[in-house]
């Protein structure tokens, strides 16, 4: 079944249709648990987002929805993001090991990672993991129920208002976010523009049935976008980590070379983050996002 919306049919329904395919695939995942716990989590929490990006993009419909789903399903990912979050440590580490410049840093950073392995592991192996996942699928399931009271009404027309309005209102947060962190390098700015990145990439796919060469090809830059700044989200996770549990990293040397692997990777980043959302998300998103609705209202 497609994850797309489609423009023949009302929005309403395309809506419910797609945000229930991604919470059933979560519930499936934390329910079989298939390549264990910490997988089934990673899995679920990816669901979680997309659903959240799909309501944001309809916000405008139901405003009161949109807020008490959002805080459902926010609360949701973040009640799981622990495990998540050791387990970026560890995908971090990894990936800084492979960038380090010397032997001596490659070293460092793998004895760091190792140590980061047995922190994760005992992490998602206690049985406070299982009542966590637990809960999920509750609440999971009470957001699969609600999914089927979101109400958009209107015909074609107002559905090209509604999603043009939700494109505009991304571009221009992410606009926002960019200009600042261009401004201040704040790492909370980079991350506030990856997840809004992020909902980008997932709205071209909503919407691709309007003009599928060119929202598969920006859908492609988004997600080359997202990919930079979630590394970059991800070196200043560790980077806090660090600051706050360094006897979890290891020695004061291994530390210090971590950081210095982890300063020339970040300024990697970032440098190739920035031309390419200047290029995605300008200063004035008016007129993207009217072409959306007219393209909308075209397909329809």
């Amino acid at each position: 079944m497609s994850l797309s919306l489609k423009a023949d049919k009302p929005l309403q329904g395309e809506v419910r249709r797609v945000a229930s395919r991604y919470l059933s695939r979560a519930l499936e995942v934390l329910e079989k648990q298939p390549d264990g716990p910490h997988e089934a989590i990673h899995t679920a929490r990816k669901q979680f987002k997309r659903v959240r990006s799909l309501y944001r993009l309809v916000a405008s419909a139901d405003k009161s929805f949109q807020k008490r789903e959002n805080e459902r399903i926010g609360t949701l990912g973040r009640s799981l993001a622990a495990s998540r979050d050791a387990t970026s440590l560890v995908e971090t580490a990894h990936r800084l090991a492979q960038a380090a410049s010397t032997v001596e840093e490659r070293m460092a950073v793998e004895r760091v990672h190792a140590r980061l392995v047995a922190r994760r592991d005992a992490i998602v192996d206690t049985a406070a993991t299982e009542d966590l996942i637990e809960d999920a699928i509750r609440t999971c399931r009470q957001a699969l129920a609600a999914a089927e009271h979101l109400t958009i009404g209107g015909g074609h027309k107002r559905a090209a208002e509604i999603l043009g309005h939700g494109w505009r209102a991304t571009g221009r947060k992410a606009a926002d976010a960019l200009r600042q962190a261009r401004d201040t390098g704040e790492p909370d700015l980079f991350h506030t523009l990856r997840k809004r990145t992020q909902d980008r990439w997932v709205h071209c796919r909503f919407l691709e049935e309007a003009w599928p060469s060119a929202l598969n090809g920006t859908r492609k830059q988004a997600r080359i976008l997202v990919t930079l700044l979630g590394e970059n989200q991800d070196i200043a996770l560790l980077t806090g980590f660090a600051d706050a549990h360094p006897d979890d990293i290891g020695t004061p040397k291994d530390l210090t070379h971590l950081l210095a692997v982890m300063i020339a990777e970040g300024d990697r980043l970032r440098a190739e983050a920035l031309p390419l959302a200047g290029l995605l998300f300008p200063e004035d998103s008016r007129e993207d996002a009217g072409c959306i609705e007219l393209l909308w209202r075209h397909a329809a």
